[in-house]
């Protein structure tokens, strides 16, 4: 059978996004390398395409409010470039990632073939299998903490979670000839990695589990009036309160916040603790944006110096001011580096996105496109929750997957795709 251009840059698009989450983490690595390839793979479609550029821009016209939005964060680190007249970093580069991992990646998406694209999902859930792996092979962990590839346990968990619930979402596609196997295979993936989650101990995760059991509700029209969805979250939030504290790790390590949230805000303001070294990092941080609060310190270069020159105000320990070179909070981190600017661009780029989705979830589409909906609004959601105590954007391939990731999900769940699959 003879291939068109059309189902090979099909194939080959599915490939690379499928294989994104896989070398993001594990020790293989090249993430980065995966998302200049796959750059390059749809700047070429966009070109290439049956009516070319033109017809790219046409189809990215719906979009330009999405598209305007990912250029705004652009705005904030070019200001700072002109304030202190210095070449672009590293804060430019990661606007570009996800100006052009976005906007390339649903021009390019939206002239494929969705069927196929749709199956980078199993890129997903393989990357989420093999994640558990490295949660359980360390026998001398003892079931504490794993050491995990890549990223901290932290944020190793939030995306391992991600994965589960992207997982269960795709259970209302249906991918293969086999139906009820593949819905089977799913529901295992679901559970296995979701059990490597909690095995992660990331308290952050179960923050965010309420709202994606939510999505599930909506997309099954289990609930669908506004005051049934407010009941429904708020038993959800008290189911997976429960949950936690049924789970004896996470039992303790939830007496250990409030105890030393307790500590830190009374009797001792710099303890050497893990929720108090947050508070100091973000005391520290938001003292930098009361100080510079238009556009920041100007670069994440500046971070650290910034942190050991309020060691003497008694707002953070030498130790944590010398050996942290981030807030651990992505809100706090952009307020502190790029003021207000940066903070307003942040949060368009987490609800721009998920408003749209949440529209196409809620109206009444095919199942194609609320899956589709439903997974991008987890992911929008989902960094936006974890990024409140975590800083997932802090390597470039976190910021990478994040602009393929909403691209491609938008382009999916656009009615034009859907009805390619009639």
């Amino acid at each position: 059978m003879t291939l068109s251009n059309r189902d090979l840059y099909s194939i080959i698009v599915t490939i690379l996004i499928g294989i994104m989450p896989l070398l993001m983490l594990t020790e293989i690595g090249h993430s980065s390398n995966a998302w200049y390839v796959l750059i390059i793979a749809c700047l070429i479609i966009c070109f290439t395409r049956v009516g070319g550029i033109h017809k790219t821009l046409s189809d990215l016209q719906p979009y330009r409010w999405v598209v305007a939005v990912f250029l705004f964060s652009l705005v904030p680190p070019a200001l700072n470039m002109l304030r202190f007249q210095t070449l672009p970093g590293a804060e430019v580069e990661r606007s570009l990632r996800l100006i052009l991992g976005c906007t390339l990646i649903l021009g390019a998406v939206l002239s494929l073939r969705p069927e196929w694209v749709k199956r980078a999902i199993w890129g997903f859930m393989f990357a989420g299998l093999i994640s558990c792996a490295y949660v359980l092979w360390p026998a001398e962990r003892e079931f504490g903490r794993p050491v995990t590839p890549e990223f901290n346990s932290v944020t190793y968990g939030n995306l391992m979670l991600l994965l589960s619930m992207l997982a269960m979402y795709s259970v209302r596609w249906t991918l293969t000839p086999w139906p009820k196997a593949e819905k089977w295979v799913k529901w295992c993936v679901v559970i296995i990695v979701f059990l490597g989650f909690a095995l992660t101990q990331t308290r952050t995760g179960w923050l965010a589990l309420p709202f994606f059991l939510m999505i599930w509700l909506i997309l099954n029209n289990f609930v669908k009036r506004p005051m049934r969805l407010i009941a429904a979250l708020a038993l959800l939030i008290g189911i997976c309160a429960t949950s936690v504290m049924l789970i004896p790790k996470m039992n303790e390590r939830t007496k250990d916040v409030y105890r030393e949230v307790s500590e830190c805000l009374t009797t001792n303001p710099v303890a050497f603790t893990s929720v108090c070294i947050r508070i100091q990092l973000w005391r520290s941080s938001l003292d930098m944006f009361y100080q510079h609060p238009l556009l920041g310190i100007g670069s994440r270069k500046k971070f650290q110096p910034e942190l050991v020159e309020r060691v003497n105000s008694d707002m953070i320990l030498p130790v944590i001011a010398e050996n942290f070179g981030e807030s651990h909070s992505d809100m706090i981190m952009v307020l502190a580096t790029e003021g207000v600017l940066g903070g307003f661009s942040l949060l368009l780029l987490y609800f721009v996105p998920a408003i749209m989705f949440a529209k196409r979830l809620m109206q009444p589409q095919t199942m194609n496109i609320r899956v589709a909906a439903a997974m991008g609004l987890a992911i929008c959601l989902g960094f936006a929750i974890f990024g409140l105590t975590e800083l997932m954007f802090r390597a470039m391939r976190t910021v990478g997957f994040y602009a393929v990731v909403i691209g491609w999900l938008l382009a999916l769940s656009d009615q034009r795709m859907d009805h390619k699959l009639q």
